[in-house]
C-alpha cells in the first residue's frame, strides 16, 4: 500500500511539473518580449534626404542653387552682379534643401511599453498602437500580440 501511495504522489508531482509550464504558456506569461502600451505620443519628424551620387548635395540644393544663381545674376552690374549671383546660389541652395526636408515630413509615435518583467521600453515607429494594447516588442518596433498563445513565444 505504501508503494502505491508513493507511486501516486510521484506521478502527481510529475504531472504538476509538466502541466504548470503549459498553463503559464496558455495564459501568455512566458513571453519575454511582450508588454502593454502605457502611453502614446505623436511627434513630427523630418525624413532624411539623399545626396546625388553619394555626395551630401541633395537635388533640392542643386535646383535651388541654380535658380538662386539665375535670379541673383539679374541684379546689379559688375562686381555687384557677381556678389548677387553668389548670394543667390547660396540662398537658393539653402532654401531648396529646406523644402526637400519638409517634403519628407512625417508623423511618428513614441510609445512607452511596460514589459511583462516590469521594465519599461520606449519604441518610436510610424504606426500607433492604442494605449492598453498587449504587444510584442521586436527589436525597435512593436506589433499587436496575437490571441493565439503559441504565436508570440519569445
Amino acid at each position: 500500500m505504501k508503494f502505491t501511495s508513493i507511486s501516486l504522489a510521484t506521478a502527481t508531482l510529475a504531472a504538476i511539473t509538466l502541466v504548470a509550464p503549459l498553463a503559464a504558456q496558455a495564459q501568455g506569461n512566458d513571453c519575454n518580449n511582450c508588454g502593454t502600451v502605457q502611453s502614446v505620443k505623436a511627434v513630427q519628424r523630418n525624413g532624411g534626404t539623399n545626396g546625388i551620387a553619394g555626395t551630401q548635395v541633395t537635388p533640392g540644393m542643386a535646383i535651388g542653387g541654380v535658380v538662386g544663381g539665375l535670379l541673383g545674376n539679374q541684379v546689379g552690374h559688375g562686381n555687384g552682379r557677381a556678389a548677387a549671383t553668389v548670394v543667390g546660389v547660396a540662398g537658393g541652395a539653402y532654401a531648396g534643401h529646406q523644402i526637400e526636408k519638409n517634403r519628407n515630413h512625417y508623423t511618428a509615435y513614441v510609445m512607452r511599453i511596460r514589459m511583462n518583467d516590469g521594465s519599461m521600453r520606449t519604441i518610436e515607429q510610424r504606426t500607433a498602437l492604442a494605449r492598453g494594447s498587449r504587444v510584442v516588442v521586436d527589436g525597435q518596433s512593436a506589433h499587436l500580440r496575437s490571441t493565439n498563445p503559441n504565436a508570440n513565444r519569445g
